[in-house]
């Protein structure tokens, strides 16, 4: 047995196994634990089987288990697929082009056996009870209020709801899976990559928000006022839980100051926008 490290909302281990005939085959286990606020296990396992089936790149389902007779918690089991989620030193234009690659695909995949799952189109009127409190935010607070938005017109898509370095799986250079998917809904695709932008900023600053944005526009359009407002989304509430996270001081500190900074920003672009 070996814990995997990385998420928080699961305790992940991946088991080595032999059975009676000496065959060994290697499986991970997901177990909900307290903090989990996903899909139920249940329903996180037949995503996966809908997607699996679908021909995306996720591992394989296996089994699920809600009695908690055998562990605390409900859990999933699902193939386990060797990789890592490191993105290595000077290479991180080759891995954040793909990674927008695979998003767009994710959002260009026909999924018909989907359980119902949630819609999310909309950023409003949820993100106020994100943004920062104080003086200093009551501007911007006022100002989205006010703010006439079109809502959402385009596609509905396939989401995963938290695509970010630590869910992607990697070998040899090439994405071998998608991990995850305890967040997946359909809705404005917009949100998925507005996710992605922020937390690619944590790890390797602005510029790789722009270059992500920029090689997802190769596959899908992008509405930058729509991109602006899930940004906003995103980085409030990121900003508001991220006490829950189980982050390391410094750690907190730098996320924290890079979420703010991307709210100000996409607050900044909206005006720009209304001014034109």
């Amino acid at each position: 047995m070996e814990v995997l490290r990385g998420g928080v909302s699961a305790d992940t281990h991946r088991l080595d196994l032999m059975d009676r005939d000496g065959n060994e085959r290697s499986v991970v286990i997901r177990e909900h634990g307290k903090k989990h606020s996903g899909h139920p296990a249940e329903m996180e396992h037949d995503i996966l089987q809908s997607l699996y089936v679908s021909g995306v790149s996720v591992p394989r389902p296996l089994a699920f288990d809600t009695s908690c007779t055998v562990l605390s918690y409900p859990y999933v089991i699902i193939a386990f697929i060797d990789g890592s989620t490191r993105i290595p030193d000077g290479e991180k234009s080759h891995y954040i082009d793909a990674m927008a690659a695979t998003l767009a695909s994710i959002h260009q995949a026909n999924v018909p056996t989907l359980p119902d799952v949630s819609l999310r189109t909309e950023p409003l009127p949820e993100l106020f009870d994100y943004l920062p409190e104080g003086e200093e935010w009551e501007g911007l607070s006022q100002y989205l209020s006010a703010r006439k938005v079109k809502q959402f017109s385009g596609e509905v898509t396939l989401l995963h709801g938290d695509f970010w370095p630590e869910n992607i799986l990697w070998q040899n250079g090439a994405i071998a899976a998608v991990l995850d998917w305890e967040d997946a809904a359909v809705g404005d695709p917009l949100s998925d990559v507005a996710i992605a932008r922020v937390e690619l900023r944590y790890l390797f600053g602005a510029p790789a928000m722009t270059r992500f944005s920029a090689a997802y526009a190769k596959y899908r359009a992008i509405d930058v006022e729509r991109l602006a407002l899930w940004q906003i989304y995103v980085a409030a509430a990121a900003q508001k839980y991220m006490n829950l996270w189980g982050l390391a001081p410094a750690s907190e500190s730098h996320k924290r100051q890079q979420a703010l900074l991307s709210i100000k920003e996409a607050g900044r672009l909206l005006l720009a926008l209304d001014a034109k």
